[in-house]
């Protein structure tokens, strides 16, 4: 579950009253979730990768730190969801372009729970997708790769009392700041892995990484022989 591409962002919050009695393609109850930190991947075996740890990844460059300066309305910037994330207004469908400058050595990340399928790349809750790039008007450019589930586990909200507590509030989504841990040379989503691959960027990865691929490759040598 590799990607490189432009996503999505998804009103989870808006299905409502619609969240106790429903679930995603995986079925997981929308009521034992984070609504707020998961995501709908366009291409996801739901037999196997359904509750993936994601690390979504992004460039620095694509955060607009003040939209106003932009011509963005406040309602597609970060601060208008701020205040709330049990009801958002609807979006309008304007897209806009612009280059900030960011240091092009750090991305911005964050980890959410692959839960549905869907979307372009990825359909990114829509709060998640705020904090991340600063608006939720217009697809936008991120990389994204399995990690351990451990990023993963708060999301999850498997007692009665946990699913009493309202999504995660834009402004307490934990986005990140730091050096790219995805594997070299990531491609599009709809790229074919073989094994000389994986086993070039478990030789070049960080041990996590290196752990992630070491399963994959023993799945792919099992399917070559």
């Amino acid at each position: 579950m590799y990607g490189s591409q432009s996503i999505t962002p998804h009103d989870y919050q808006s299905l409502g009253t619609y969240l106790a009695a429903s679930a995603p393609s995986c079925g997981y109850p929308y009521a034992t979730l984070d609504i707020s930190r998961i995501t709908a991947v366009q291409l996801m075996d739901t037999r196997v990768e359904c509750g993936t740890c994601l690390r979504i990844e992004t460039s620095q460059e694509n955060y607009i730190t003040d939209g106003l300066a932009v011509g963005l309305p406040e309602i597609a910037m970060a601060t208008h969801f701020a205040a709330t994330t049990s009801q958002f207004d609807p979006l309008p469908t304007t897209s806009i372009q612009t280059t900030m400058n960011k240091r092009d050595d750090e991305v911005r990340y964050v980890y959410v729970l692959a839960v549905d399928t869907g979307g372009r790349g990825l359909d990114l809750a829509q709060v998640s997708f705020t904090a991340l790039f600063g608006q939720s008007l217009s697809p936008m450019d991120a990389s994204w790769f399995p990690v351990n589930a451990k990023y993963c586990e708060d999301i999850w909200r498997n007692s009665t009392k946990r699913q009493t507590q309202s999504p995660t509030a834009m402004s307490d989504i934990k986005v990140g700041v730091g050096r790219s841990q995805a594997p070299p040379g990531l491609g599009p989503i709809e790229v074919e892995w073989g094994i000389s691959d994986m086993a070039s960027i478990a030789a070049t990865t960080t041990t996590e990484t290196q752990l992630i691929v070491s399963e994959w490759m023993s799945i792919l040598t099992a399917a070559y022989m």
